[in-house]
């Protein structure tokens, strides 16, 4: 590498050597360069003198009304997210309970409209025609309901 490399390349380096932001090889390539090297060493009294500035002016403070306003908005945002997580919980189980239901129907629909042994019958005639209408029509009645509670949920939630 160059001399005219070297020195460019320090010299970039020369803000995170003064914020303390360099790795442990960067820093000790840089301080051995500033050893030998009177331009750098300026260019880094420079840096030192812009650094101590800039830590003595007053940290900007937001307004107390937009630190409440940002702060309510991040709560709400995470009950409302909490919310979201505990809803689709609560829909997954709700399918799984659906189905389980349904499968465990079928066996107890048939003991209470045909006996035990039909249950072993091929022949499904009305029976299953009448099943698949009842569970077809819980299914409708459930997914009705759900679409029903999140549209008024949505509905309260821009009244809030």
């Amino acid at each position: 590498m160059s001399r005219l490399d070297e020195h460019a390349e320090i010299r970039e380096q020369m803000p995170l050597f003064v914020a303390g932001a360099l790795e442990a090889d960067a820093l000790s390539r840089v301080a051995l360069h500033l050893a030998t090297c009177a331009d750098c060493s300026a260019e880094l009294e420079r840096w030192q003198l812009i650094t101590g500035g800039l830590r003595r002016l007053p940290t900007p403070q937001p307004p107390a009304a937009l630190f409440e306003r940002t702060r309510a908005l991040a709560v709400a945002r995470l009950a409302e997210h909490r919310d979201d997580r505990r809803n689709r919980t609560a829909l997954v189980l709700l399918i799984l309970f659906s189905w389980a239901v349904t499968l465990a129907g079928w066996p107890i629909f048939r003991l209470a409209t045909g006996g035990l042994l039909s249950l072993l019958d091929v022949n499904f005639r009305q029976t299953w025609l009448l099943f698949v209408v009842f569970s077809v029509g819980t299914w409708l009645a459930g997914g009705s309901a759900a679409v029903l509670l999140s549209l008024r949920r949505q509905r309260e939630g821009r009244l809030a």
